[in-house]
Parts: C-alpha cells; structure tokens; sequence
C-alpha cells in the first residue's frame, strides 16, 4: 500500500468517526416537537394563546388608556386653553401695566426735575430772605440812627425855632429902628448913597464925547451912580490900562472929567471903558 492509500484511509477512518459521534449527538438531542407544541400547560399553544389574551388584555387595557389619555389631553387642551386665555389677559394687564409704569417713570421724572427746580428757586429764595433779612437789618439800623439824628435835629430845630422866634422880634425890632433911622435921614436931607470918607462907589461906564481941544471927556456915569467933583476914573480899552481922568461936572445920568496927562499912555478915544478909583 502506497502512502496516498494509508492516508486516504486515514482520511476515512477520520471521516467515519465523526460522523458516528455526530450522529450520537443529533439522537441525544432528538426532541418530539408535537408535545412540545400541545403541552396543556408548557406547551407552545398554551403559551401563544395566554400570549394572545395578554395582548387583548393589554390592548384593552391600552384602548381605556387611550380613551383616558384622549380624555385627559382634551381637559389639558381645555385648561391649556384656559390658562392661554388668562397668560393673555396678564399679558395686557402687563402691557397695561407697563404703560402704565412708563407713565409713572414720565411723571416721576418730570416730578424730578419740578422738585430739583422748586430745590433751586427755594435755594434761591432762600438766599434773597438771607439777603433781605440783612438789608431790612441794616435798614432797621440805619432807621434807629436816623431816629435818634431825627431826635437830635427836632431838638435842634426846637431850639432853631426858638432862636428864629427870638431873631424874628429882634427883627422886627431892627424894621422899626431902620424905619425910624430913614425917616431921620429924609428929615435930615442925608444921602446914605454916598460914601462917608468920600472914596466913589464901585462903578463903571463908558465915555460918550472927547473934548481934546480942552482935554475933557463926558461918561455915561453921573450923580446918580455915586460920582461927585473930584473923583478919578480908570480909563481902559481892551483891558489895557489907557489913562486917568478927574470928575470935574456932574450931572444925574452922565459927568464931565478932565483928561490927566501924566497918567495919559495912549490917545483917548470914544467908547473907552471908565471905572471909578480911589
């Protein structure tokens, strides 16, 4: 025998050993699948019809579920409608609510700036009473001052009144001795014009005529304005010193005078101003 017979023959002894060991086990695991199936209680009728009656019962119970689930979510739609029905009526109280908010805000800023205003002008009037208060103060002050001046010069004008009353009756005393005095004068035939040591009065005029030929001159001042004989007259133009001359005829409203040469500076003429001197 060749070595592929020996091994084929091993090959085939192998084969026929598994095949009797497979077939061992395929009878030990031979089952009648007919109890298996019609057993009254471990059978697999029995266990698809208790099968088939939990699956109704539960499908029942399932229905009533449904039924009950339909129930319930119609109420929870209800509710859910109810409650939507009320978050919209909170919804416009809040709206409401908030304008309502938004008009307090307005007001209470408006308020704000009345009450920072109303802060300032009290402030303000605040300030002006101080300054008032001091000013009323000092006018009090200056009122109490001017009582007690107006005290003192009442007291004053009293005694004035009285030193007014008394010049009054010496006055009146004087009238009576002045007219007394001018009726003596009158009587006397004395001009209280005239001055007492003889000096002209303060007088002034300007002269009307020149006489060369006999060195006179006639002024437009006379016996009237104080002039008498021998009195002397400045004789001016323009301010400037021009001559002298001396009262030699008087007459009421004009007097003659003689040109004195010594004093004669520049030529006499018509118009020249004349001032008495002493």
């Amino acid at each position: 025998m060749t070595l592929l017979g020996k091994f084929l023959a091993m090959l085939i002894f192998i084969l026929s050993a598994a095949f009797m060991v497979l077939a061992l086990a395929v009878n030990a695991s031979h089952r009648n699948w007919r109890d298996v199936v019609l057993a009254p209680s471990t059978g697999l009728k029995a266990k698809v019809e208790v099968a088939t009656r939990t699956n109704e019962q539960l499908r029942a119970d399932a229905q009533r579920t449904r039924g009950a689930l339909d129930r319930e979510q119609a109420a929870r739609r209800t509710a859910l409608a109810a409650l939507q029905t009320q978050l919209d009526q909170i919804d416009q109280v809040l709206r409401a609510s908030e304008a309502s908010v938004q008009q307090l805000e307005a007001k209470n800023t408006e308020l704000s700036q009345l009450d920072r205003s109303r802060a300032e002008e009290l402030q303000r009037l605040t300030e002006e009473t101080r300054k008032l208060r001091e000013q009323i103060r000092s006018e009090q002050e200056d009122r109490d001052t001017l009582f007690a001046e107006t005290l003192q010069m009442t007291d004053q004008m009293n005694r004035l009144r009285g030193i007014v009353q008394q010049q009054s009756e010496r006055n009146q005393q004087l009238l009576a001795q002045v007219s007394r005095y001018r009726e003596v004068v009158d009587m006397k035939g004395i001009d209280i014009n005239e001055p007492l040591d003889g000096a002209p009065p303060d007088r002034n005029g300007t002269i009307l005529v020149v006489d060369r030929p006999r060195n006179l001159v006639e002024v437009s001042i006379g016996f009237d304005d104080g002039l008498r004989d021998g009195h002397l007259l400045d004789i001016t133009r323009a301010g400037q010193y021009i001559g002298k001359a001396k009262i030699r005829r008087t007459e009421p409203n004009r007097a003659v005078a003689e040109i004195l040469k010594d004093y004669e500076t520049a030529t006499i003429r018509e118009g020249d101003r004349v001032d008495t001197s002493y």
